[in-house]
């Protein structure tokens, strides 16, 4: 398997990661959304939240390090410009 090959797989796959949290933060809004405003904060699902969006930061995150790392691979910076590779820091 080439270099490109792992590089594709791996954005396929954080890419995923990052959408299966996404969903998982949709699939908690509408019982999150039905709560009453005079409901007790503690006695919502609290845990289930915060892993929820634990998960969602973490897979976002790891997806947005990896397309840096990637950037950087093909030579562009993060904000789409060339790396300047030849040493001179002008």
């Amino acid at each position: 398997m080439s270099n490109e090959t792992n590089a594709l797989l791996a954005l396929k796959n954080a890419w995923n990661g990052a959408l299966a949290a996404s969903d998982r933060l949709r699939e908690l809004a509408p019982a999150l959304a039905a709560l009453p405003e005079t409901t007790d904060v503690a006695a919502t699902d609290l845990d289930a939240y915060q892993a929820a969006a634990l998960a969602h930061a973490n897979a976002s995150q790891a997806l947005r390090g990896l397309l840096e790392e990637l950037r950087r691979a093909t030579g562009k910076a993060p904000d789409g410009s060339a790396l300047n590779t030849s040493g001179d820091e002008s």
